[in-house]
């Protein structure tokens, strides 16, 4: 209708000019929190990086996911129940450069859940700089763990009833750069739970 008035009154419009910002059908379908968690749930952290990229829109919904889906606390929680020792032992991080590795950064990194281990202990293991092992060792001894030492590491123990093992943690100490040599299984990826990881 008002394009044949425009016709008939003689008069012409302006040629329209389309916003280039204006989201594609598949950025409008992606965008949606509820079909984004979804394909985030069954994801990799880099497949979720990379789908972050696609558009300005998905990136905020990718870094909020993270913030809910990957909190540190709850893999630490398993060995430092007290939310005030975690905080702690994430100060500790941030100061010493302390590293989670193997399997307990792997099942954070997938989302495992950690109440359905095929083992009745927790094991977590831990790099630092040879620097710093004391001020860990010392975290985890007021923590109310036994220490014992072996020929290349330190092994945290805490023991629930009938003197059972329940929480393990092995500290492997060394020089600086040295890391890449800690005899590390190749096929799990290596993470840090630092503040910067996730707030959690």
């Amino acid at each position: 209708m008002v394009m044949n008035w425009q016709l008939a009154s003689g008069t012409s419009r302006p040629a329209a000019h389309y916003s280039t910002d204006l989201p594609s059908p598949g950025q409008r379908i992606i965008v949606i929190d509820a079909i984004l968690d979804e394909i985030f749930s069954f994801s990799t952290p880099r497949t979720i990086v990379n789908l972050s990229k696609t558009c300005r829109a998905a990136h905020p919904i990718a870094a909020s996911y993270f913030r809910a889906a990957y909190k540190p606390r709850r893999l630490l929680q398993q060995f430092l129940p007290d939310p005030a020792v975690v905080r702690a032992f994430q100060t500790l991080q941030a100061r010493t450069g302390l590293t989670i590795f193997g399997k307990a950064a792997y099942n954070f990194l997938a989302r495992a859940s950690f109440s359905g281990t095929d083992t009745p202990t927790a094991v977590m293991s831990l790099y630092v700089d040879k620097s710093y092992a004391s001020l860990v060792s010392d975290f985890f001894t007021s923590a109310g763990y036994d220490m014992e030492m072996r020929e290349h590491e330190i092994v945290f123990l805490k023991t629930g009833e009938d003197n059972q093992v329940v929480n393990k943690v092995v500290l492997q100490a060394g020089h600086p750069d040295s890391f890449d040599s800690v005899d590390k299984p190749r096929n799990l990826p290596i993470g840090t739970c630092v503040a910067g990881c996730a707030s959690g």
